[in-house]
């Protein structure tokens, strides 16, 4: 017994207190790393601890992968063929579609995993776990089934309680296949709020076949998003289109003030003296021309304005009813939010 492993021993059986505090990711790098300096009795000691420590956490299948690759292998060069094919088969039903490195692995190990992989039988489904997807327009619900060996199998999406919606896949599966689904039921209805189930089983189900493999759906139906209308058109950026009034105002009102004091000035300062015509001919003369210039400098259309102002106005229509159709083709479809549960095996109280 080399002495790594006597030292593992020891910490084991004082409690374990460093193990304890490790995560599995450090078992397991301290494992693989005992792995590859021979010493395959420590090894299997902390692998078997990471792997522990992983179903406790919940860790990625990944890490729980790598760590069965390297326990089989481990368990195979001491000597322990049954251990490494129990890990293997594990491994198997982890995930059918892994397989370990051959540039790490030498062939008694991937060929052992090649024998496992043959003798067991097992399916699996992968799916993301988000999905948006508009069922008239883009997108699509997708799974992919994964297979150890040939298997025929069905996949379907049925409520919560049982009862069926849709049969997405009938046949057979060699390797893996992608299964999709648009969001609609069996009857094209859109598929209603709630929790779905998505199954693969096999067909003809065999006391040592493959298990059915489900992953429990959550559907939620979301308004679709529409685009704002554009603002309405003020000033600015429109421009005025009549000069302004006030200049031909202040002349009118200039000239009434200026005759009227010219009429009314004098009898104000030397009481008793009537108004002669020579005023009347003032006042009225200053009035006029207060007319005059009211009517000079009076409003008028600024035409490079109304042309600048016709053009926006167009502009803004058709912005408009680029925006009318967009919203209206959007509100034609709602979104479906798809959100997948992890995989489970599908027990016989399973609806």
């Amino acid at each position: 017994m080399t002495r790594a492993t006597v030292c593992l021993a020891l910490s084991l059986l004082l409690g374990g207190r460093v193990l304890r505090a490790q995560s599995a990711s450090e078992l397991l790098g301290q494992g693989v790393r005992h792995y590859q300096a021979l010493e395959y009795d420590a090894a299997a000691a902390l692998l078997e601890q990471s792997l522990g420590r992983d179903s406790a956490a919940g860790v990625a299948d990944s890490l729980r992968a790598r760590a069965l690759s390297y326990l089989a292998a481990t368990e195979l060069f001491r000597g322990q063929r049954d251990s490494a094919v129990a890990a293997f088969r594990q491994l198997v039903l982890l995930n059918p579609h892994y397989r370990p490195d051959e540039l790490i692995f030498p062939p008694q190990v991937t060929n052992l995993f090649q024998e496992v992989r043959r003798a067991t039988r097992a399916i699996a489904v992968a799916v993301p776990p988000v999905t948006e997807l508009r069922p008239r327009l883009e997108g699509f619900f997708t799974a992919r089934v994964l297979a150890s060996s040939l298997a025929d199998v069905a996949v379907t999406l049925a409520q919560e309680d049982g009862t069926p919606v849709r049969e997405l896949y009938k046949g057979t599966v060699a390797d893996s296949v992608v299964v999709t689904w648009d969001g609609r039921t069996a009857a094209g209805a859109l598929a209603d709020n709630g929790r779905y189930l998505l199954r693969v089983t096999p067909r003809s189900p065999t006391p040592d076949g493959p298990r059915a493999r489900q992953v429990l759906l959550e559907v939620k139906q979301e308004p679709p998003d529409t685009l704002p209308w554009p603002p309405d058109l003020t000033t600015p950026p429109l421009l005025p289109e009549r000069t302004s009034g006030a200049p031909a105002f202040r002349s009118l009102a200039a000239g009434l003030v200026v005759g009227a004091a010219a009429v009314a000035l004098p009898s104000l300062l030397a009481q008793g003296k009537d108004a002669t015509g020579a005023r009347f001919a003032v006042g009225a003369a200053v009035g006029i021309s207060g007319f005059v210039g009211f009517f000079a400098r009076k409003p008028r259309p600024l035409e490079a304005n109304v042309r600048a102002n016709a053009s926006l106005r167009e502009t803004w229509k058709k912005k408009l009813e680029a925006v009318r159709t967009e919203n209206a083709t959007r509100l034609r479809s709602i979104r479906l939010v798809v959100r997948a549960g992890p995989e489970t095996i599908a027990g016989r109280g399973s609806p």
